[in-house]
């Protein structure tokens, strides 16, 4: 049987394609980055991806999806660049919290989480949404850090917790953080009443 000749206009084609392909790469549109860039990091090459990967298995800090509290909706903005006005507005959310912060999260009445603690919030578009909209995060880290905000990484991930969109000292989170210092930059507005009852 004869061997088959592709045809002038399928190897057309495939030499567009390729060159298409060459220069897609060329341009940065790739799954991962080699180099994060501020403000946004794709792909799986950010190693707190898989710290903040079995999130659902931290503590529930509160059982039921709560409405966002309407000052931090108007006043929360998501990264820049982005055009939605607030992650938050017309949000429910829920809460968790890794084992190094649980203590402070859910028995201190003035807490002072400790470096390696993690919380992230699910944003949901309503009460009984199963698939978050987007995360948001909090990452802990050892004195001298971020001197403005108590030590604080803000991060913001896509709602299946797969790819960091930003990270850092991030300007728009740590303006409505300022105003819970008292409670370690963390708002816990979101506390169930028999929890609040019981800080020590």
């Amino acid at each position: 049987m004869p061997p088959q000749v592709m045809s002038p206009k399928f190897l057309l084609v495939l030499v567009l394609v390729t060159i298409c392909s060459a220069g897609l790469g060329a341009a940065g549109y790739h799954y991962t980055l080699s180099q994060p860039v501020p403000g946004k990091v794709e792909g799986n090459t950010d190693p707190f991806i898989s710290e903040f990967s079995d999130y659902k298995k931290w503590t529930l800090v509160n059982p039921e999806p709560v409405l966002m509290e309407l000052a931090a909706a108007t006043d929360c903005v998501l990264v820049p660049g982005r055009t939605e006005d607030s992650p938050h507005t017309h949000k429910y959310i829920s809460v968790f919290v890794n084992p190094t912060g649980r203590a402070a999260m859910m028995t201190q009445r003035n807490p002072r989480f400790p470096p390696g603690s993690m919380i992230v919030k699910e944003k949901l578009s309503s009460k009984d949404s199963q698939m978050p909209e987007v995360l948001t995060a909090m990452l802990k880290h050892e004195p001298g850090y971020n001197q403005e905000s108590a030590d604080w990484e803000y991060l913001v991930l896509n709602g299946a917790g797969s790819r960091i969109e930003g990270r850092g000292k991030l300007a728009n989170c740590q303006g409505c953080h300022v105003a819970y210092k008292h409670s370690d930059f963390v708002t816990r507005t979101y506390l169930p009443r028999e929890v609040v009852q019981k800080l020590n």
